[in-house]
């Protein structure tokens, strides 16, 4: 098996803990989305309102509008079209329900854990090469934001559903990534193996997923052991629509947290790239939530980056030169949320109330302008000679 050298040491000791992960999780940092990529290779000679259109008309329309465009671009929406089997949508209204219950939580864990330990892998480093480090902060967490909002409203996962549509933007933007950095001379392949691998897609995957169900519970969250599986569940199926091959796609929440495990011992020691990467969305998080002016919003980013440590653990934390504070916070946050829970048992108005503002206050973090749903993709390696997309 072809190992990437930077894998070498961590491959190694993740053997000791599950072999045969481990080896499937190499295996795939060599591979990038075939479908995907054949497809962006096709786009190239397009220009980004070309492209655009082109990726509208293919996903918002009948079968009929595809008929005069690549071949690459229909096998790769037919593919996207085909539900699994496995899929059942009446799990995925669980997960909407238990969603829309815990959303300020569940928001809460992605920002300051499931993100934050998804760019302690080598996937930082394509995100630092081309740019997307403190002025796209802000647009990374509101991209994120929207698709898992989008991906947990009734109907966003069906073909054509936004969630859908958001799951497969976000999929060709990371093929066109890989694609500039392969053109390029600042990747290296037999160091690092295949920019946004698709073995980094399936850690991304288990971060949003299994890692994330454990971090809601950390803070406090009242999913029950179903809609913790229902979760997982609709976020199976956005992997497979992600990229993430079957072969190694995870069946639930424990298998989801193994992949996770086993993934980061693989993943070589973070370094600048992931300090930097990390760093950029503790900072972001406050303007996220409106708070702009610069005091304020250094208080609150030592909130959040404190909130974080004890989210991710101190040992990574200190990697990401994260301070350090005596007094914790997410034990005042866990004791907020069952507080809030009891309170709406009894005080039914109360929780209408609070319903609607939690509702308001995720569609505030989701909002987005028509860009989110615009299909131009990235046009030069840096992100500062790129065309709008």
């Amino acid at each position: 098996m072809e190992i990437p050298t930077a894998y070498i040491g961590g491959y190694q000791i993740a053997r000791g803990r599950d072999p045969e992960v481990a080896e499937a999780y190499i295996r795939h940092t060599m591979i990038g989305d075939p479908l995907a990529d054949a497809l962006v290779e096709d786009l190239a000679s397009f220009g980004p309102q070309e492209v655009h259109s082109m990726l509208a008309t293919a996903l918002e329309s009948s079968d009929a509008a595809r008929s005069d465009m690549p071949e690459s671009l229909r096998a790769f929406v037919a593919e996207a079209e085909a539900v699994p089997d496995w899929f059942d949508a009446g799990i995925a209204r669980v997960a909407s329900r238990a969603f829309l219950r815990n959303s300020d939580i569940v928001l809460a864990a992605l920002v300051g854990g499931s993100i934050v330990e998804g760019f302690s892998t080598l996937i930082s480093k394509s995100f630092r090469i081309r740019g997307r480090v403190a002025d796209s902060g802000v647009r990374r967490l509101k991209q994120n934001g929207m698709q898992l909002v989008e991906q947990y409203l009734p109907g966003g996962m069906e073909p054509g559903g936004d969630g859908w549509r958001l799951t497969l933007r976000v999929r060709l933007v990371h093929a066109q990534s890989r694609y500039l950095l392969n053109q390029s001379d600042e990747w290296d392949h037999e160091r690092y193996g295949e920019p946004i691998s698709a073995a980094h897609i399936l850690l991304a995957g288990a971060a949003f997923s299994g890692r994330l169900m454990r971090h809601v519970a950390t803070l406090g969250g009242d999913f029950s052991t179903e809609e913790r599986e229902a979760y997982i569940h609709v976020w199976r199926y956005t992997g497979l629509l992600m990229g993430i091959p079957e072969a190694i796609l995870f069946d639930d929440e424990a298998s989801a947290c193994r992949a996770f495990e086993i993934g980061s011992l693989c993943e070589p020691p973070a370094d600048y790239d992931a300090i930097i990467m990390a760093n950029s969305i503790v900072n972001s998080a406050p303007v996220i939530i409106g708070v702009t002016e610069p005091a304020e919003r250094r208080k609150m980013a030592r909130v959040v980056t404190q909130a974080s440590r004890e989210l991710i653990g101190d040992e990574l934390a200190d990697t990401f030169l994260f301070p350090s504070r005596k007094r914790k916070v997410i034990p005042a946050m866990r004791f907020r949320h069952r507080a809030r829970r009891i309170v709406q048992k009894v005080l039914p108005r109360v929780k209408a109330r609070g319903d609607l503002d939690r509702f308001t206050a995720l569609m505030d973090f989701a909002s987005f302008d028509a860009a989110a749903f615009s299909y131009r993709l990235p046009t030069a390696l840096h992100d500062e000679e790129s065309a709008d997309w």
